[in-house]
Parts: C-alpha cells; sequence; structure tokens
C-alpha cells in the first residue's frame, strides 16, 4: 500500500525533520520539498499589490495602508469578483470572530476608497454588494 503524508511546520533548525526521517529510514521514503508559491503582484487598473513585501501601489506611487487594511485589500484582490462577507474580512484582518455591530469593515472600506480611487463616492474597483459583502471589480 502506498500512503502520501504531508508535514508542513514550522521547524527552523530542521529538528522535527529529522527526528521524522530517522523513524522512516528502514521504510521506502521519498522526500518532496515543495515551495510555497511566490505570487510577484496582485494587480488590477493602476494598483499594484505586493503581498510579500506588504505593499501597495497606485500609478507607480506607494499607498500607506495599515495591517486591517491591507488585510482586507489582499483578500478581496485574491479571488476578483468573489464577494466577501464582513464576517470573512474582519476574520482576515484580525483572526478573530466577528463581532456584529462593529464598523470596522465598514470603515476600513472607507478608508480602502479613499486611498486608492479616484472617486471614492463612485469606487471603480472596491465595490459594495448590498446585503452580502464586498468585491474587487477588475476594470474592464
Amino acid at each position: 500500500m502506498n500512503e502520501i503524508i504531508v508535514i508542513r511546520a514550522a521547524d527552523p533548525d530542521g529538528s522535527m525533520f529529522r527526528a521524522i526521517m530517522d523513524v522512516l529510514r528502514d521504510r521506502k521514503a521519498e522526500v518532496i520539498e515543495l515551495a510555497a508559491p511566490s505570487l510577484d503582484a496582485f494587480t488590477f487598473g493602476e494598483i499594484a499589490i505586493y503581498p510579500e513585501r506588504r505593499t501597495v501601489l497606485k500609478a507607480g506611487e506607494e499607498v500607506r495602508l495599515n495591517h486591517g487594511e491591507f488585510s482586507v485589500l489582499l483578500l478581496l484582490a485574491s479571488a476578483p469578483g468573489q464577494v466577501f462577507s464582513k464576517n470573512q474580512l474582519y476574520e482576515a484582518a484580525w483572526h478573530e470572530e466577528y463581532r456584529y455591530g462593529t464598523t470596522t469593515v465598514e470603515n476600513i472600506i472607507w478608508r480602502l476608497r479613499q486611498k486608492l480611487e479616484d472617486d471614492p463616492k463612485h469606487p471603480v474597483y472596491i465595490k459594495t454588494v448590498i446585503r452580502s459583502g464586498y468585491k474587487i471589480e477588475l476594470p474592464r
């Protein structure tokens, strides 16, 4: 019987990996290392998001975003056209359950529109989907 075991863990010194390989030494084991895919940038219109550097450019100029703004924008940009609920956006930014009644997500969306849209009252990129959430819409 062939088994596939996938392990993902923080192992800065490699000790966990060596211990696992010691256990598997007498068995036929093949190790395949997979590097995490590196995405250079998400781009839409004149906006470019560089996840690894946590940097956003608009028309080549850096836009300063706080942690929550960047996290929400990155999630939206990772799946253009997909609608994300306030709950999903909140959890992506703060890794905790969304508290209903808070306007945190709405405030972040407002600030993102102020920073990224040419006309924040008539957004081209960050769209509201009534009673559902928000999405990134790619320009045509």
